[in-house]
């Protein structure tokens, strides 16, 4: 049975985050730091909903996989 992963460490976050492109960044740190929902997100940046939602989405998963990589690599299980 396979160990369960731990938390990302902020290195590994870190690291993550300078992966993704800047609109990606931009989205995550308004979601996750301004606390704003993706609607005030998109009203903030003059984009649609749909493509705030859609970057968001994209940011998650890439941030997800390069921890995954990370950790592959050598970093912690």
């Amino acid at each position: 049975m396979p160990e369960p992963q731990c938390e990302p460490t902020r290195d590994e976050v870190a690291r993550a985050l300078r992966a993704l492109r800047p609109i990606e960044r931009d989205i995550l740190s308004l979601a996750a730091r301004g606390r704003l929902t993706n609607e005030a997100i998109a009203c903030r940046l003059g984009m649609p909903l749909r493509t705030v939602e859609r970057h968001l989405a994209r940011a998650l998963r890439r941030l997800d996989r390069a921890i995954e990589r990370q950790r592959e690599r050598g970093g912690r299980t």
